[in-house]
């Protein structure tokens, strides 16, 4: 394959270069048509440029992962020395996961938590250009970077990294298609962590941020959430986490939870067509806890609260009404409401516009 500075095979280079290792399964996500981005890895395979390793996960499942090779280094080298001398940096995340499944799982949600950051604009390359970016837009730092800046260790938390805004900062975990072993002590001293840096001087923490390959996956977490014995993620008096996907609907809707000027602006769009009136936390903004009064156990017993107010999605409103008390007055939205929006602000008709739709990997020199 002929490597040239900007086409996808750069780019996908680059970026596996950056995060260690990726996910096969994680190419669907990526900017462009899937069947095109799955040839592109597969000659990049065969090229030597990228290396595909099969490991055994949790449950017996087979992941493929995928690492750069040296080969594939020279080549980035050649086209863009800018993006060679990033990935050897290492500011991100570690070169590889040494063959160790645990360290290449951390590498894998690492990955679908960078792209995520990516396509909603927010700042996350290291340099200048993410401290003179804060309290400005939105910033992303992986932990790995956080732990390397700092000298911290984070060995049994399991939030991949954290997005800054002006007042907030919320760690963010990537579940794929399942439920997190979870130690709430490990999360807490790690944010306690944060709050204590720089990066938390002047910034409350804002919800933990779950993300997921599909709403589905809601149901797990509402069963785990309620079991105050749960080893994995489940709820207490001092936690607060709030739930989306990584396909574009999801990503918009974290973008909304992310930026309360969008928000507001949002609501009133939705209140001046009739839809639903503008709320504090809306529904359709996935609180757990929230969701959690209304939670219908399998066992039969019934929660006093059911959900009358608020509005959901139509993605989301399935999988909520299957698990919660819901009334007649809860209101569903057609999706096309928020895919219809191009959510960049436009300053001239103060309009608001949504879309996580950024460049891949645009940001700064060698891009």
């Amino acid at each position: 394959m002929q490597l040239k500075n900007g086409c996808m095979a750069v780019k996908l280079l680059d970026f596996i270069g950056m995060c260690g290792e990726v996910p096969v399964s994680l190419v669907r996500m990526l900017p462009g048509y899937y069947d095109y981005n799955r040839r592109v890895v597969t000659t990049l395979i065969r090229d030597g440029y990228l290396k595909e390793r099969r490991m055994k996960g949790y449950h017996r499942r087979i992941v493929r992962s995928l690492s750069l090779t040296e080969l594939g280094l020279k080549q980035l080298q050649r086209v863009s020395p800018g993006r060679a001398q990033r990935v050897r940096s290492h500011a991100l995340a570690p070169e590889n996961g040494h063959g160790s499944w645990k360290k290449t799982l951390r590498l894998h949600r690492g990955a679908a938590c960078l792209l995520a950051a990516m396509k909603l604009g927010a700042i996350w390359q290291p340099g200048s250009q993410k401290e003179s970016a804060m309290g400005e837009q939105l910033i992303y730092f992986s932990a790995y970077e956080l732990t390397q800046k700092y000298g911290w260790d984070n060995k049994g938390a399991r939030l991949s990294g954290i997005f800054v805004n002006r007042y907030c900062y919320y760690p963010v975990y990537y579940l794929g298609d399942r439920n997190l072993l979870w130690s709430e002590e490990a999360e807490r001293m790690f944010l306690d962590r944060v709050a204590s840096s720089p990066l938390g001087y002047g910034r409350t923490c804002g919800s933990s941020i779950l993300l997921g390959d599909k709403w589905d996956l809601i149901e797990n977490l509402m069963a785990h959430g309620v079991n105050s014995r749960s080893r994995l993620i489940h709820f207490s008096k001092n936690s607060s986490f709030q739930y989306f996907t990584v396909d574009e609907m999801g990503l918009r809707l974290m973008k909304l939870a992310l930026d309360e000027m969008a928000l507001y602006r949002f609501q009133r769009y939705l209140q001046q067509n009739g839809i639903c009136k503008a709320s504090m936390l809306p529904l359709y903004l996935f609180s757990l806890e929230l969701l959690s009064e209304a939670y219908t156990l399998k066992t039969g017993k019934q929660m006093r609260t059911e959900l009358n107010r608020g509005a959901l999605f139509s993605c989301q409103a399935d999988v909520v009404k299957r698990i919660c008390n819901t009334g007649p007055d809860l209101i569903t939205i057609p999706d096309k409401w928020l895919l219809d929006l191009d959510t960049e602000r436009d300053d001239s008709s103060d309009e608001l516009l949504l879309s996580p739709n950024a460049t891949f990997l645009s940001q700064q020199s060698g891009m």
